[in-house]
């Protein structure tokens, strides 16, 4: 079986043609891959080794394709058997053996992995997994809001939430997640992404590329001098909020001020300010004994079909820049050069 392997932690990726084929458990499926989108966490996991359990390893974790085998407890969140021929995406368990899209076949966790709605296409599909699970860690967890019955959604209530870096793959979602649970929605990204987070729902947008005292001026102006809630989706605006909070005033004394990201290595916002951090860990993802994360992602995913399977959620731009294994080389020299902006890249790996 193809797969891009990286030997040591460090060295440069590269084309094998000998790995092992996967066997899926009980709970598990063997995924054939369609598409794989590329995320910065692949680079981090292969140049610092981050989460990875055994080198050589395979990078990549956002995944959609076809299901080829499946365990015979292989049920997937939405209640029935995943069968030979479903489509599935995802992310996968991160820095294991046999879990990663860049390879031919790779196996998927049932209680993670999200059925495919018939409205969307594979390739948007793998632009999806990563970004939705993260911002729903983020919205329902980091920021505790409530789960939403995604066909019953409530009312619009006048209150806002700060996303910083909407145009990212994980700021998107948190916009669009937030907007579906009634915020309002400010957000900060370059001014180019205007109007693209405006069409997913964001009320009120701030050129990140501004000094922060002009950044704190319009977020106090946009809502009214009162903030309780913030979502840093590009995990470098720590000190940023901390500033903000101490500027905004909360909407009443006894409301909870909350601040979740997706930065969990570098230190966090003074508590002494009077709000609390969140940081969001998706690493640990599949992982067995991640139990109380793999539950809530259980629970996230019935939530992220219906959402996006009525249009609520929308997949961001992508732009196929490789085919085949060997493509997925090329694919992650263009992520990273970062020439693509909030452009997701993605890779046709095979056909159906």
């Amino acid at each position: 079986m193809k797969a891009i392997i990286v030997e040591k932690q460090g060295a440069p990726a590269k084309v094998s043609s000998d790995q092992e084929m996967p066997e899926p458990g009980e709970d598990q499926i063997l995924v054939k891959s369609i598409y794989t989108a590329v995320n910065p966490v692949d680079a981090f996991m292969a140049d610092w080794g981050i989460l990875v359990e055994e080198w050589p390893f395979v990078p990549g974790s956002d995944a959609a394709g076809v299901v080829v085998k499946a365990g015979k407890d292989a049920v997937s969140p939405l209640g029935a058997l995943f069968k030979e021929g479903d489509e599935v995406f995802g992310c996968t368990r991160l820095g294991i053996k046999g879990y990663s899209p860049w390879q031919e076949y790779f196996l998927m966790d049932v209680a993670v992995t999200i059925p495919k709605p018939g409205n969307i296409t594979l390739a948007q599909a793998s632009t999806i997994g990563v970004g939705v699970l993260t911002a729903f860690f983020g919205v329902f967890d980091g920021l505790r809001i409530p789960l939403v019955d995604a066909e019953s959604l409530p009312p619009a209530k006048d209150e806002w939430v700060l996303v910083f870096g909407g145009a990212s793959a994980v700021g998107k979602f948190a916009v669009q997640t937030l907007k579906a649970c009634g915020y309002k929605v400010a957000t900060t990204c370059s001014a180019k992404s205007f109007d693209l987070l405006k069409s997913l729902g964001a009320d009120a947008t701030v050129d990140y590329k501004k000094s922060e005292a002009d950044i704190i001026g319009e977020v106090k102006s946009v809502t009214g001098g009162k903030l309780d809630l913030a979502f840093d989706a590009v995990s470098v605006n720590n000190g940023l909020a901390s500033a903000i909070f101490k500027s905004l005033a909360p909407t009443s004394p006894a409301t909870a001020r909350l601040y979740t990201t997706t930065n969990d290595w570098e230190p966090l916002p003074d508590a002494s300010l009077g709000f609390t951090s969140n940081p969001i860990l998706l690493g640990p993802i599949g992982r067995p004994g991640a139990v109380e994360p793999n539950k809530r992602l259980n629970e996230f995913i019935p939530i992220a079909y219906k959402l996006l399977e009525s249009g609520k959620l929308k997949a961001g731009e992508y732009s196929v820049e490789g085919e085949g294994v060997e493509g997925i080389l090329k694919a992650w020299d263009v992520q990273k050069s970062g020439k693509m902006g909030s452009t997701k890249v993605v890779v046709k790996v095979a056909d159906v």
